[in-house]
């Protein structure tokens, strides 16, 4: 008997431990949200550790109850104790002092329902409100917007012949060789317009654009200046997505949206849309590249449409990712989406 009570005992104590998983889960949220508040993690220095007495003197309140909420972190691994009493910061709990995504995504939650109410923003206005009384989180956010674009090229995920095939129809055509070949919409740095021209040397970067904000572009000119680079003679206009197209990108061949409907909430999304089929030709065609939301993804990537939430973003699936889907035609990719389709004046958005 005691051979088989032996033999359980750890299969008990697993079945205990993931029963306390969402315990866990809430106490841990807790503390830490009380620690971001009160700036702890900020308090503690880089490199080295302090005595939860010296914390004490820098942020106020009691030892006791610092002791008690440092003791479950140092059980967690997300802080150390190198001695009794006294802590230090790992790679996890630095994540947590200001100016970090975590620890603004903590801060900024609260905050937002207290004005808001339990909704998600609603238009660009809530969206750049947020930007606006929040700088450090813009910072952050557009950083790792920044950070994550370079995982993705599109080497290889979508064939611009068709592309090539028009620019040679137009040979003995004057006028459509003044027309726009690619606009990259809301793309900041250009980095997937460069990626479009350096796969298809055919396209002629002069006849292609980033379209953004009129701050975004002087600060991207700025960058390329800087940086010693250019994005091939490709020009950077100014407009918004959600106002009509300035004319010299208008009846563009390509309108490229990557990475750019995830950061809006849908009625700015369906603004976009209604600007895009204004601004084209009856055969533009209208690219769109997003991550999207599946049934059966991990914890991780729906983590991220609550990030995105931070900035008044969402992630979408591909039912609410453009109007009346059946109107378009699909490309689907792992987790992205590929639209593909000349657009149509008649089109319903």
């Amino acid at each position: 008997m005691a051979e088989e009570i032996a033999k359980t005992r750890p299969h008990l104590r697993q079945a205990i431990e993931l029963a306390g998983q969402h315990f866990i889960n809430t106490v841990e949220m807790g503390v830490l949200k009380a620690l971001v508040d009160y700036k702890v993690f900020d308090a503690i220095p880089d490199e080295g550790d302090i005595s939860l007495a010296e914390l004490v003197q820098k942020v106020g309140g009691e030892e006791e109850l610092l002791q008690r909420f440092s003791a479950y972190l140092v059980a967690a691994e997300i802080l150390a104790s190198p001695a009794t009493g006294r802590v230090a910061h790992t790679d996890r709990s630095r994540a947590y002092r200001s100016g970090k995504m975590p620890g603004g995504f903590i801060v900024h939650l609260p905050t937002f329902f207290q004005q808001h109410g339990l909704a998600s923003p609603r238009d660009a206005r809530d969206v750049y409100a947020i930007l606006d009384a929040e700088p450090e989180l813009a910072r952050l956010s557009n950083r790792f917007l920044l950070q994550s674009s370079r995982i993705y090229t599109l080497e290889g995920v979508y064939d611009f012949g068709w592309v090539r095939d028009a620019l040679d129809r137009e040979r003995d055509d004057t006028d459509s060789k003044t027309r726009p070949v690619v606009v990259d919409v809301g793309s900041s740095t250009g980095r997937a317009l460069a990626d479009i021209l350096g796969f298809n040397p055919a396209i002629p970067a002069a006849r292609c654009a980033v379209l953004d904000l009129p701050h975004v572009v002087e600060d991207t000119r700025r960058a390329l200046d800087e940086g010693g680079r250019s994005l091939n003679g490709a020009r950077l206009v100014a407009g918004s997505m959600f106002e009509a197209f300035p004319a010299d990108v208008r009846g563009a061949l390509v309108y490229q949206f990557r990475r750019v409907f995830n950061d809006f909430p849908d009625g700015d999304v369906l603004r976009a849309w209604r600007r895009v089929r204004e601004a084209a030709a009856p055969d533009s065609r209208v690219l769109v590249i997003e991550e999207l939301l599946a049934p059966g993804m991990n914890k991780f990537s729906v983590a991220q449409d609550l990030t995105l939430f931070c900035v008044g973003g969402k992630r979408r699936d591909s039912s609410t990712t453009a109007p009346r889907r059946s109107r378009w035609r699909y490309r689907r990719l792992p987790s992205r989406l590929i639209l593909d389709r000349p657009t149509s004046r008649s089109m319903r958005v």
